[in-house]
């Protein structure tokens, strides 16, 4: 006889009014408008979530790109139970087994001289970590350099360091921050110039603007190797070496924001393989911790480490996502994620070209792996943002069972993502696929 697993309810009762008021007490910090107002999900497995009525959608977000080896897979919640059963809660004085465990795997993972680890909970809290050891490294430094269009966080640190925020009630309290144009071909490139000519003038920008541009030598550039948030963008390969380039040149430290990329988003475990580049220090998050909270930095082995009272979080050591990380580690490796990841991204790809050729909304589509964006324009020549067009695919795709992500928040971004657990399947994709066909059809009939 199979034994009735617990859910919630069989712990707590509660009625459709406690749930309204629950909706009515929250504070919302981040929300798209769009979502419907009523919309409560209840389960979620591999590459699929269930809402309270039992429809299925296929989540091309991965839940902010966090459930990279699927949602719930039953081997991550099986070691996470067993370690809640031994201990779920260590201050950072001491050591637990999984941490050293996943502290060994993720040096071990890492390319080059990154072998120095050091973890928290949320992806706002690594770059927080990046930024405390850049500066640490780099006494009495000047201002930090970011890209236009990165995100960071959302923390009062990294909204400094993330494109600016609209409205910010909050710029008093930041940190000096000088933003950098990143090479988007796409649309800021000079008449005639080659991906490859605009990585370079890019490149020579940061080397002006550390040499000319700030007051004091900066202590490190943050950047995203793919920027999510910002326009889902990647830029040419030629771009991450010029930067590796004039950091060594100049002495500031380069750190990737791996917090969306890494743990395979890219097809390999860390964006720095896929473009063979090794920075000074990777912040992770989101997808390390298999669906629990888990992030953190690894840093070159002869950087200066922290010393007592510099980085220490209450929880910043959880044992139970610590547990759950190492067993999504294993399930990347026994189920050929990563190679599924490169088979299924391509395959997406060719078949969002193959869609553009039918839909002019389609300005450009990006990559790589499972990092796929498609820029909407309502003009191909002038290539005019279409974000009301791409929040009307977010829309209509919950309505068709297909969770798009799109660009920025608030509506503002008029890029669509499709970035889901690299556990998704072929067939999974074509139904993405044709429900984004079926949208950009409604949408550019009713234009």
């Amino acid at each position: 006889m199979v034994q009735k697993k617990p859910k919630l309810n069989d712990f707590f009762e509660y009625t459709e009014e406690d749930l309204q008021a629950g909706r009515s007490a929250l504070m919302r910090g981040w929300s798209s408008g769009v979502e419907p107002v009523f919309k409560i999900f209840v389960t979620a497995q591999g590459a699929s979530l269930w809402d309270a009525e039992g429809n299925e959608f296929i989540d091309c977000t991965a839940q902010a790109w966090s459930n990279n080896i699927g949602a719930n897979d039953p081997r991550v919640i099986e070691v996470a139970v067993a370690q809640t059963q031994d201990l779920t809660h260590l201050r950072s004085n001491y050591d637990s087994i999984p941490l050293l465990l996943m502290a060994k795997e993720l040096a071990a993972s890492a390319p080059g001289r990154l072998k120095r680890v050091s973890f928290c909970l949320h992806g706002s809290m690594a770059i927080e970590s990046a930024l405390k050891l850049a500066v640490k490294n780099r006494p009495n430094s000047g201002p930090l350099l970011t890209l236009y269009d990165g995100y960071h966080g959302r923390s009062v640190a990294t909204m400094a360091m993330s494109w600016p925020h609209v409205n910010n009630d909050f710029n008093g309290l930041m940190p000096r921050v000088v933003r950098i144009p990143q090479p988007y071909h796409y649309r800021h490139a000079l008449p005639g110039e080659t991906p490859e000519q605009m990585a370079r003038r890019c490149a020579d920008m940061l080397r002006d603007t550390i040499r000319y541009g700030v007051n004091g030598k900066p202590a490190a550039f943050f950047m995203e190797p793919v920027q999510g948030n910002g326009a889902q963008l990647d830029f040419p390969r030629e771009y991450y070496h010029y930067v590796r380039q004039v950091c060594d040149e100049e002495g500031v430290l380069l750190v990737w924001d791996e917090v969306q990329t890494g743990m395979g988003r890219c097809g390999t475990m860390w964006a720095a393989e896929y473009y063979g580049v090794e920075p000074d220090i990777i912040a992770f998050g989101k997808g390390v911790g298999g669906g629990f909270p888990l992030a953190g930095i690894i840093a070159r082995e002869d950087l200066i480490g922290f010393e007592a009272g510099d980085d220490a979080l209450t929880f910043g050591q959880f044992p139970v996502a610590l547990a759950a990380g190492l067993m999504a580690l294993r399930v990347m490796k026994e189920d050929n994620l990563l190679e599924n990841c490169v088979r299924v991204g391509e395959y997406a790809t060719r078949g969002l070209w193959k869609l553009a050729e039918k839909h002019p909304l389609i300005g450009d589509v990006r990559g790589p792996g499972l990092n796929i964006g498609i820029e909407l324009v309502r003009d191909r020549q002038t290539k005019e943002p279409a974000a009301h067009e791409a929040m009307e695919v977010y829309r209509l795709g919950l309505e068709n069972g297909v969770i798009f992500g799109t660009s920025r928040y608030g509506g503002i971004g008029n890029v669509v993502k499709i970035k889901p657990p690299l556990c998704i399947t072929i067939d999974q994709m074509d139904r993405v696929l044709n429900v984004f066909d079926q949208i950009l059809t409604e949408i550019e009939e009713k234009r």
